[in-house]
């Protein structure tokens, strides 16, 4: 893989000793992946060098391992917990214990055949499965976020339900099964996953995802959630920084001004508009107050007051 680079190849290709590509990867020149494989210190993207470990790591190990967990999730393009990337998860259907090293997190547990597929020339679990396992080894809200990311990934929910129903009995299998439950493709992100969940916890009525706003037979917008007979509409800041939002050769008091209008046209609409980030949906109390003073101040509830 571009990028990775063995021992014997930075000793023969770039003219180093032993000593002196130690005294480089002190330096910060070259950052040591694993024992004999290194990758220089620019290559800073998370999921992008745990690529780059999987590809270190899988020619040590023995034949019929597949990639699982964690590191099957980054290969789908699943979200995943960054403290789950600094090892390699592989998964065996051979007797005897898991194990979880330095570098490689072994499970051993059954796959059927049709749980594995490939990608990128290399044996990984199946969508389906790779977010079953996520959801039973992490917690319901990380599970529901799998869960939602594989559906949005066009997976078919029925086999995403299946799934689930596999591991009746396995440690983890009910908080699975209630994640792959509840699942929905409308989500689009981790915090709106978190905050659906959230939202069911607390009692509200469950809202439309990718809601659209309508007015005079025209879109206005489509929010990350809304409340049609409540005339609310929910959004959720994780980008929080409007630089992530610029169209190219746009300044940030653009993306600014953008947004500002885009509310104006939603409010002109007819609906009211309640905002929460990351710190407010892992608060329940916080994510209460917003959203029911949100449907206090929402023009439907306001009419039949």
């Amino acid at each position: 893989m571009d990028g990775l680079r063995f021992t014997r190849e930075l000793l023969d290709t770039e003219g180093l000793t032993i000593h002196e590509l130690l005294k480089a990867s002190r330096d910060g020149e070259w950052d040591r992946l694993r024992r004999g494989a290194y990758v220089r210190r620019q290559e800073t993207d998370e999921r992008r060098r745990h690529l780059l470990l999987i590809a270190a790591t899988l020619p040590q190990i023995r034949d019929g391992s597949v990639v699982s967990h964690a590191s099957a999730a980054v290969l789908h393009g699943l979200p995943v917990p960054r403290q789950h990337l600094e090892r390699v998860w592989v998964t065996r259907e051979d007797g005897g214990h898991g194990r979880r090293g330095a570098v490689l997190h072994l499970r051993r547990c059954r796959l059927g055949p049709d749980e594995v597929t490939d990608v990128g020339g290399l044996p990984v679990t199946s969508l389906e499965r790779t977010a079953i396992d996520l959801a039973r080894n992490g917690t319901l809200e990380w599970g529901v976020i799998a869960c939602d990311a594989a559906l949005a990934a066009g997976l078919d929910r029925e086999r995403l339900l299946d799934a689930a129903a596999r591991i009746h009995g396995w440690p983890g299998a009910h908080r699975a099964q209630r994640a792959a439950g509840f699942a929905d493709p409308g989500a689009q992100s981790p915090l709106e996953s978190v905050s659906r969940l959230q939202l069911d916890r607390l009692g509200f009525p469950s809202p439309v995802c990718q809601f659209p706003v309508m007015a005079g037979g025209e879109l206005v917008a489509t929010t990350d959630f809304g409340w049609e007979g409540e005339r609310l509409v929910g959004e959720c800041d994780g980008r929080a920084k409007y630089g992530e939002l610029l169209h190219p050769s746009e300044l940030p008091a653009d993306a600014v001004m953008r947004e500002k209008r885009r509310e104006e046209r939603i409010r002109a609409a007819g609906y009211w508009i309640v905002r929460w980030g990351w710190e407010e949906a892992w608060n329940p109390v916080a994510l209460r107050r917003i959203v029911e003073r949100g449907f206090a101040l929402a023009p439907r509830r306001r009419r039949a007051s």
